[in-house]
């Protein structure tokens, strides 16, 4: 068994919350949130844009963990990140464009994930920031200007989440603390050009 399944396998509850918590289904579900609270004709225009920008990346990810490019799903090793950045990117960019562009109501929140996608990928020359702690910080901010319960929970949610990534050894604290200091300050950009 590797080192990562050996961690998994110790600690399934941190690898349910990490699986619960991922970057996707916290994106997913803010995307139809947002829908759903600033333009609700918009929703199975989002629904279907997000599903496209998830299957694009998860078939990405799949295809480099099973020819062995990649040692996790995760993308846990710093080399392995800059491909998935430029797709994330890439996809992210697909999805503002079939959303309207400028003219989208979830506009600012699309290119403010994309300003925090590149942040990220600056830094991972000297830092590996965890994704998952910034897309939750990022969604908790900016869903209090969406739904506030819901933002709450989200932001209650990220100690718990921290504490999942450490647990499994994905990553160190200042990777879970920048992450999620990243995630933070993004995810206000929505706010504050509204």
């Amino acid at each position: 068994m590797s080192d990562p399944a050996r961690r998994f396998a110790r600690w399934p509850f941190a690898r349910v919350v990490s699986v619960a918590l991922h970057p996707f289904a916290v994106f997913v579900m803010l995307a139809l949130v947002a829908a759903w609270r600033l333009d609700p004709a918009s929703l199975p225009r989002t629904a279907a844009g997000i599903a496209a920008a998830v299957a694009i990346v998860w078939a990405f990810v799949l295809h480099r963990r099973h020819t062995g490019r990649w040692q996790t799903v995760d993308a846990s090793r710093p080399h392995e990140r800059p491909a998935l950045y430029l797709l994330a990117l890439a996809v992210a960019g697909g999805y503002w464009w079939w959303m309207g562009g400028r003219a989208s109501s979830a506009s600012a929140g699309v290119l403010a994930v994309v300003a925090m996608l590149c942040v990220a990928g600056l830094a991972n020359r000297w830092i590996r920031l965890s994704l998952h702690m910034a897309s939750l910080a990022f969604a908790g901010v900016a869903l209090l200007g969406l739904w506030p319960a819901a933002g709450g929970v989200a932001l209650a949610l990220l100690p718990l989440l921290g504490w999942s990534r450490l647990r499994m050894g994905r990553h160190a604290v200042a990777e879970v603390l920048g992450g999620t200091m990243l995630g933070l300050a993004c995810g206000a950009v929505p706010l504050v050009l509204r």
